[in-house]
Parts: C-alpha cells; structure tokens; sequence
C-alpha cells in the first residue's frame, strides 16, 4: 500500500511540472490607459499574439488600474473579445467616434464580456479585475489561434484610469500518448495492489 501511495504521488508530481502555468500580461502600446475612454468615441486593442505549440490558456484577466467615473452619476461601460483586430495600420489601439452616442457600438461583434453601470466615483478610484469564464477562455483559446484577437471598448461617459492589462495563463496540454501510458500505469499499480492482498 505504501509503494503505491509514493508511485501514484510521484506520478502526480511529474504531471504537475509539465502542466505548471506561464502567465503574460499585455497592455496597449498606444496608450495604457486607452485614452481614459472618452466618452466621445468607441475603441478597440489588438493584441498580435500566438499560444505556444502544445499550450491552452486556461485564465485571462483584463485589470482596470485606478478607474473612475467623470462623475457621480450612473454610467454604462462595455467590453467585448473581439476575433480580429487591425494592427498593421494605425497602431493597436483605435479610436472610433460616436459623439456620445448611447447604447453599445461593438454588439454583436463578439461576445459581451462585461457591463458595467456601477462606476460612480468622480473622486477615488477603484482597481477593477474582470476574470474570463470557462466559455470565454474557450472562445479566447479559439480566437487566439491565429495570432491576432483583442478587445472593444464602448463608455458612455469617461472613464478616467491609470492602466489597463491583460493576463492570460497557458499551460501544456498533455499529449494524448502520455495520458494513455499514463493511465495505463496507473490501472496496472492498482491491479499488482490487489494480486498482492490476495
């Protein structure tokens, strides 16, 4: 019983190494805070990046450092992942007019991450983390196949902030081999365990 609680441990341990996570954080090189999201125009950030071969993202994040409202009333912000974005031309950052337009510019162009209408503080900020739900990680790991993806941003009143990031971790995928030899290794231990107490 013992041999195999420390063979099945070390088995664990060694999947636990290859599967570690690496995370890379992102912000725009344009401009970090997004040009404190006027609420005069609508944006999007591209973001030209490719997981690694063999790798998944398996957490994102996007961080808003220090954001605050222009003023104390209620105000709407919406952020969408976005498949693909332009960055050959005009940086990575882009911003689109909608003279205070109202309502969401990026609907229906990919899915809707957040909507945000409780940003009230004219005065103190508040760091703010929007964290990736298993479907979108999955959609992310999809739109990130290609090397290009990014984000729409549409406030309906500015949105002063210090910085904005994003942070995905990727870990290896194990290969479908080794989870068989795996496996394989593991139903062997449990049937020696049971010859054995015969």
């Amino acid at each position: 019983m013992r041999r195999f609680v420390v063979c099945l441990g070390t088995v664990i341990l060694v999947l636990g190494i290859a599967g570690m996570a690496a995370a890379i954080t992102f912000s725009p090189n344009d401009d970090a805070d997004l040009y404190d999201l006027d609420h005069h125009y609508y944006y999007d950030w591209g973001i030209d990046w490719t997981v690694p071969d063999g790798q998944l993202i398996i957490s994102a994040s996007l961080f808003f450092d220090d954001i605050r409202n222009w003023d104390n009333n209620e105000h709407h912000l919406y952020g969408h992942l976005l498949d693909t974005v332009d960055t050959a031309t005009g940086g990575d950052v882009h911003q689109f007019w909608d003279n205070q337009g109202g309502g969401d510019n990026w609907s229906g162009q990919g899915p809707l991450l957040f909507h945000w209408d409780d940003i009230t503080s004219a005065m103190a900020g508040e760091d703010r983390t929007y964290s990736f739900d298993a479907s979108e990680i999955a959609t992310l790991n999809t739109y990130a196949a290609d090397g290009n993806f990014g984000f729409g941003f549409d406030p309906d009143c500015h949105f002063f902030n210090d910085k904005v990031t994003f942070t995905v971790e990727t870990a290896a995928v194990p290969e479908p081999a080794t989870m068989f030899l795996v496996g394989t290794g593991l139903f062997g231990f449990v049937w020696l365990r049971r010859k054995f107490r015969g």
